[in-house]
């Protein structure tokens, strides 16, 4: 019984990865880096996850989870709640739809869809934004956001890559 219990434990420990790691990006995604002439920004690590994940343990990473993500992430960079908890869900259906396509895809074409989404959901929260504030919020630092974001992917992508198959049993 015993042995059941730290096996229970590690299961539980490991089925929580894919959000345990989104939850770690979106705290992670909160330090800007201050670039000359825009401000600072921050690639939103939080997308990154609730793209890898969506795609290829969606099983493990529902829209409840990526709800929650969502909220987290209007938390800790003040945007208005509910905004990427919107967003995100959005984009995560949208990606199941599609997530046959993707799965047995080479990497450049997992990233080529993620410049898809991330340029989506970007130029969706810069317009709702607009809309929500009732002014032109400055472009430069979104699209900036959006350079960082498909810059920086494919490291992020690697490590949810690496932790998938070192943690995770086979999805079923």
């Amino acid at each position: 019984m015993f042995v059941s219990i730290w096996h229970r434990l590690d299961l539980g420990a490991r089925l929580a990865l894919p959000f345990v790691t989104a939850l770690v990006c979106t705290l992670i995604g909160v330090i800007a880096w201050p670039l000359p002439y825009i401000g600072p920004v921050a690639p939103p690590l939080s997308l990154m996850a609730v793209y890898y994940w969506t795609v290829y343990r969606p099983d493990l990473f529902g829209p409840s989870v990526v709800f929650a993500i969502g909220l987290l992430n209007d938390i800790v960079n003040d945007l208005p709640i509910g905004l990427s908890a919107l967003l995100y869900v959005a984009a995560s259906q949208i990606l199941l739809q599609q997530r046959r396509f993707f799965a047995r895809q080479s990497f450049f074409m997992i990233w080529f869809g993620f410049i898809l989404t991330v340029s989506a959901v970007m130029a969706a929260e810069w317009l709702l934004l607009d809309i929500l504030h009732w002014t032109i919020v400055p472009v430069m630092p979104v699209l900036m956001q959006t350079i960082l974001a498909v810059a920086f992917f494919p490291l992020p992508c690697w490590l949810f890559i690496a932790l998938q198959r070192l943690a995770l049993p086979h999805e079923d």
